[in-house]
C-alpha cells in the first residue's frame, strides 16, 4: 500500500524530501556565501516545484474529467491561481519586498498565458491541423471580463487621487469579487453552454484515453492531494524567493525578472493540460483554460494581494507602467481579434508568440 501510494505520488514525496533537505541546510552559512550553491539550489527548487506543479495537474484533471465541463477547467484554474497567490505572498513577505512584485507577476502571467501559451498551441496547432474551431460566446465573455477587470485594476490605479486610494482598493477587491462570482455563475449555470464546442475534430483521438473510468476516481482522496500539493509548492516557494531575491540582487537583473520566474511556475499547471489539448485538435479546452486562466488571475489575485497588503501593513503599486501598459493594449486587441470568428490558425498564433517574445526582450533591455 505504502509503495503504491509513493509510485502514484511521487511529486509530492519528491516535494516534501526537498523542503526537509533545505530545511536542514537552511542555516548554513554556506548557502549564503556562495552564488554557485544557491544558484544550483534555485535549479533544485525550480524543478521540485514545477515537477510538483504536474502532479496538481495530474489530480486537478482526474477531478475535471470526473465532473465534465465547464467544471473541470474551473478545477484547473482555480488550482492554478492558489498556486499564484502563495507565490506572490511568499515574495511580498520575504525581506525587504519589492511593492511592484505583485504588478510585475500579474503582467508576466497575463503575457505568458495569452502570448506564450496560447501563441504556441495556436502556431503548433495551426501547422497540425490547419484551422481550430472553438465557441465564440466563450471568448467574447472572456475578453469583456478580462478587458474590464484590467482597466479598473491596473490601469485607474495610475489615475486615483492619492488621498482616494486606500478607499479604491476597498472598492477594487468588492468590485473584482463580485464580477468573478457572477462570471462562476453564468458559466456553471445559465450560459454554460457557452463553453462548449460540440464540432468535429480532425483528431478523432481522444486526451481522456489514459484515464481510469469515472466510477473507480475517487473525489475525496484527489481533492485531499490536490490541496497537500499546493501546500508542499507554497512550503517550497519560500525558500525559492530568498535564491530569486539574493541572485537578481548579486547578478544585477532587473527586478521584473522575479516577475517573470513566479509567473512561469505559476502557469506550469495550466500550460501542459493546455498543450495536450491543443495536440488533439480541442481548441475549446486551450481557451477555457488560457482565458479563464488569465480572468482568475486579474480577478482573484488582485484583491487577494490587496488583502494581503492591507494585513501586513504594506503598500502595493498594482499600476502599470507605460511599457507594461502598451503590451497589455496591444496583446488584448490583437487577441480579440484572433477571436472574432471562432477559429484559429498558424499565423495568429506566430503574432501572439512574437508578442511573447518582444515581452521578454523588453525585460531585460
Amino acid at each position: 500500500m505504502v509503495l503504491k501510494f509513493f509510485r502514484k505520488e511521487l511529486s509530492f514525496i519528491i516535494a516534501v524530501i526537498c523542503f526537509s533537505l533545505l530545511y536542514v541546510l537552511g542555516s548554513s552559512p554556506i548557502i549564503k556565501e556562495s552564488l554557485a550553491v544557491e544558484a544550483i539550489l534555485f535549479i533544485l527548487v525550480f524543478s521540485v516545484i514545477i515537477y510538483a506543479a504536474l502532479g496538481v495537474v495530474h489530480h486537478a484533471e482526474l477531478l475535471a474529467y470526473k465532473f465534465g465541463e465547464p467544471y473541470g477547467t474551473m478545477i484547473l484554474t482555480l488550482s492554478a491561481v492558489t498556486v499564484e497567490i502563495i507565490m506572490i505572498a511568499t515574495m511580498m513577505l520575504h525581506g525587504d519586498s519589492d511593492p511592484h512584485v505583485a504588478r510585475d507577476t500579474i503582467f508576466s502571467t497575463l503575457m505568458i498565458l495569452l502570448n506564450g501559451l496560447t501563441g504556441l498551441i495556436m502556431l503548433i496547432g495551426g501547422i497540425k491541423y490547419g484551422e481550430q474551431k472553438y465557441n465564440l460566446k466563450s471568448t467574447n465573455s472572456f475578453f469583456s471580463m478580462i478587458f474590464g477587470i484590467v482597466g479598473i485594476g491596473l490601469f485607474l490605479p495610475l489615475v486615483i487621487p492619492v488621498e482616494n486610494y486606500a478607499l479604491y482598493e476597498t472598492f477594487l477587491i468588492i468590485v473584482c469579487l463580485l464580477l468573478y462570482i457572477f462570471f462562476l455563475r453564468m458559466q456553471s449555470k445559465e450560459h454554460n453552454y457557452y463553453f462548449k464546442f460540440e464540432g468535429p475534430k480532425k483528431n478523432l483521438t481522444t486526451e481522456h484515453d489514459h484515464l481510469p473510468a469515472k466510477k473507480d476516481i475517487s473525489s475525496v482522496y484527489h481533492f485531499i492531494m490536490l490541496l497537500a500539493t499546493i501546500g508542499a509548492i507554497s512550503i517550497l516557494a519560500e525558500s525559492l524567493s530568498v535564491y530569486v531575491d539574493d541572485g537578481i540582487e548579486k547578478l544585477h537583473l532587473p527586478a521584473a525578472a522575479a516577475g517573470l520566474i513566479i509567473a512561469i511556475i505559476i502557469v506550469s499547471p495550466e500550460a501542459l493540460t493546455a498543450i495536450r489539448a491543443g495536440l488533439h485538435d480541442d481548441m475549446q479546452r486551450v481557451i477555457n483554460i488560457s482565458l479563464g486562466s488569465m480572468l482568475s488571475t486579474v480577478s482573484l489575485t488582485i484583491p487577494a494581494v490587496l488583502i494581503i497588503g492591507l494585513l501586513i501593513g504594506q503598500d502595493l503599486i498594482l499600476g502599470l507602467s507605460p511599457i507594461q501598459s502598451s503590451m497589455v493594449i496591444i496583446s488584448l486587441l490583437v487577441g480579440i481579434l484572433t477571436c472574432k470568428d471562432g477559429e484559429s490558425n498558424a499565423l495568429q498564433g506566430f503574432i501572439h508568440f512574437i508578442l511573447f517574445l518582444t515581452f521578454v526582450f523588453l525585460i531585460f533591455v
